[in-house]
């Protein structure tokens, strides 16, 4: 069923790669616990990246271990940022980010992520 698809930590991976590229950072934030201590970071950090940029991005999850209801991600990360003030100027960054994600009111959030030096906004040159 779409419900059981939904119920995984892949699924809201992709979630938050799809609200990205969608320069959609609340819909993002979604799948992120806000009792996370770094969640305001987070949150000033996407907020202030989806306005500053076009952002591309695309997550690949390279391994997952569970234990006790706790997913351990190794996640390849991928962004493209295009800053909406200048279109000649193009940023990549690929960077492998861990993640610990559990299931919070039916929803598998991130309740952990190193580093998140990757959603600093973009040196504008």
């Amino acid at each position: 069923t779409l419900l059981a698809a939904d119920q995984t930590p892949l699924a809201s991976i992709g979630k938050i790669a799809t609200a990205l590229s969608a320069n959609d950072s609340d819909g993002a934030l979604e799948y992120f616990d806000s009792q996370m201590k770094s969640y305001p970071e987070l949150e000033q950090k996407f907020g202030a990246l989806t306005e500053q940029a076009d952002i591309s991005c695309a997550i690949v999850v390279v391994s997952d271990s569970e234990a006790d209801g706790v997913h351990k991600l190794d996640l390849d990360w991928y962004m493209q940022l295009q800053p909406q003030a200048d279109d000649n100027q193009l940023e990549r960054r690929r960077e492998r980010v861990q993640v610990e994600m559990r299931l919070i009111k039916g929803v598998w959030k991130i309740t952990a992520i190193s580093p998140i030096s990757i959603f600093d906004t973009i040196k504008i040159k």
